[in-house]
């Protein structure tokens, strides 16, 4: 069988089913931690440090007028602020991205690389945006915030 990612199509020799997603995301466990500090050191921390300046996202917050603090939405911004730092320097951390999304999907890392560039950010958004994901870094802004 030959199948191939294509701006979310599955093509199987002449059949297509198309919106088939070809992967679906594994939950994350402790062993990806290991990758995770693999992609954040090769960004650098300091790009990730300032996602996580709650008093600068509070004023940002106070700045737009709202009055009660929204944690969710802070953290809704944390994560794809993440999403955006990673899309932005995938150059810098490309091999450990790809063996990181290769161990969520079960892709060959070939098949990583040869996925179409707006599926390979769609693939890096739907990971960051996973609820194990963003309670990591709750947790990890909590502890930047002390």
């Amino acid at each position: 069988m030959n199948d191939m990612i294509v701006n979310a199509e599955v093509k199987s020799d002449d059949v297509q089913v198309k919106d088939a997603k070809a992967y679906e995301l594994r939950p994350l466990v402790a062993s990806d931690m290991g990758s995770i500090c693999k992609i954040i050191t090769a960004i650098g921390i300091r790009q990730f440090k300032e996602c996580f300046d709650v008093d600068q996202l509070l004023e940002d917050q106070e700045d737009k007028g709202e009055k009660k603090i929204n944690i969710e939405k802070i953290g809704f911004n944390v994560v794809f602020d993440i999403a955006g730092i990673i899309i932005a320097n995938i150059p810098k951390a490309e091999g450990e991205i790809q063996a990181f999304l290769s161990s969520l999907t079960g892709l060959k890392l070939q098949e990583i690389k040869k996925i179409p560039f707006a599926d390979y950010g769609e693939m890096i958004i739907e990971v960051v945006t996973k609820e194990e994901f963003q309670d990591f870094f709750k947790r990890v802004m909590k502890l930047f915030n002390r």
